[in-house]
């Protein structure tokens, strides 16, 4: 393995880095934007999560277009739409505007999402793409702890220059527009990278471009997906409240607690590369969600304050740092025509499983109300825990590479 890479993946990840600045802006300030316009709980609620939803709706047509495109030109139209859809958004005036925002931003994430592993993957060898989706991550996630350590600067740094509040809608808005910058900062570099030469375009309207040609394989990369998807779910998205109602800290003390979880996990991704050089590929990735899961175990039961939040930090770290690795290996296994399907049909199987055990959390929890909070925490961590298990079961048993038999 090596760590050195060419100017057009150099170009890349500056791009990643200043794209994971503008998000953790966005993350940090959504709501509080979108609260600030007068907006409702439910109308909250869908704006957050419609990007989402119309990436996993139009991942699959999004492989059209990267096999049509390729990637690079594929990634530089995901750029564009994704900065004016934040744009439209910072400048919404009502409802209507930020969700058609929302809307952009989907499409444009799902164009990124489709062509970025496949570009990686394209650009390097097996030396260097470990290590390459390694630092990757590493600089999305460091992206976001120092934007999330900056960003809370911006709203009252804008209120003392205009004599406004720092939670009013100009302050906020101030903070969005920031995040639009950062974005716009990262297309830069994405338009610097030059075209794939000698890679003709394939005809729109062929049929076959939907085609898997590894189906057995892919199904066997895609499933422990979803089953992760499943568990992370019920729990994940909700951790805040989780802690929050055992502990009763205050929201200054989770923010904190939130950002320094990005920070180890970015630290956790750097040493994969050494990992993989010990176990191999998927090895590392079994070995690190397993170690995840005494923390996860911990996390949920414990009543100590100090071992809840080591396992906040370590799970994190452990069971995002395998992505990665795992996004690598696919990649390298997959034949070159399957990359982008697998990168559209990945994202669409975690975001639909996610969205799957979020809504059936939500509806779990309000059967025991504010009073048994904790204890249907609980069982939703007892579900998380076993599906995060049979995910790493079906990984080793599928995807682990069996010595022969000796005569």
């Amino acid at each position: 393995m090596n760590w050195k890479f060419s100017r057009r993946i150099w170009l890349f990840l500056t791009a990643s880095f200043s794209f994971g600045m503008g998000q953790a802006f966005t993350m940090l300030f959504l709501n509080f934007y979108l609260r600030a316009l007068g907006l409702d709980g439910g109308m909250q609620g869908l704006i957050n999560a419609l990007p989402a939803f119309v990436s996993a709706v139009i991942a699959i047509p999004a492989v059209l277009v990267a096999r049509r495109l390729r990637e690079v030109l594929t990634l530089k139209l995901g750029s564009l739409l994704a900065v004016a859809g934040m744009l439209v958004l910072a400048l919404s005036n009502g409802a209507a505007m930020a969700l058609a925002g929302s809307f952009i931003q989907g499409v444009g994430s799902a164009l990124v999402m489709v062509s970025s592993s496949p570009f990686m993957a394209a650009e390097t060898t097996e030396e260097n793409r470990v290590p390459l989706f390694s630092l990757q991550m590493a600089l999305m996630t460091g992206a976001g702890f120092l934007g999330n350590l900056l960003g809370g600067q911006i709203p009252t740094l804008y209120a003392r220059y205009a004599g406004v509040p720092a939670d009013s809608l100009a302050a906020v808005r101030a903070a969005i527009l920031v995040a639009v910058v950062f974005q716009l900062v990262g297309t830069l570099p994405i338009f610097l990278i030059q075209n794939q030469p000698n890679q003709p375009a394939a005809s729109l309207n062929r049929l076959d471009a939907f085609k898997v040609e590894d189906k057995v394989l892919m199904a066997k990369l895609i499933i422990p997906n979803v089953l992760v998807g499943l568990g992370a779910g019920a729990t994940i998205p909700y951790l805040n409240l989780f802690i929050e109602a055992k502990f009763r800290i205050d929201y200054g003390q989770l923010g904190s607690l939130f950002g320094w979880t990005s920070l180890a996990t970015a630290a956790t991704v750097l040493i994969q590369p050494w990992i993989v050089r010990k176990l191999g590929q998927i090895k590392a990735v079994v070995a690190v969600q397993s170690a995840s899961l005494p923390f996860l175990v911990m996390l949920g039961y414990s009543p100590a304050f100090f071992l809840v939040v080591l396992s906040l930090f370590t799970r994190g770290a452990l069971m995002n740092a395998a992505g990665p690795v795992f996004s690598a290996f696919a990649m390298s296994k997959l034949p070159q025509g399957d990359r982008p399907m697998f990168s559209a049909l990945n994202a669409m199987s975690w975001n639909i499983g996610w969205a799957l055990a979020a809504t059936f959390s939500g509806v779990f929890r309000s059967f025991f109300g504010p009073a048994g909070l904790l204890t249907a925490f609980g069982w939703l961590f007892a579900w998380t825990i076993l599906m995060y298990a049979m995910s790493m079961v079906l990984t080793y048993v599928w995807l682990v590479p069996k010595k022969p038999r000796r005569a």
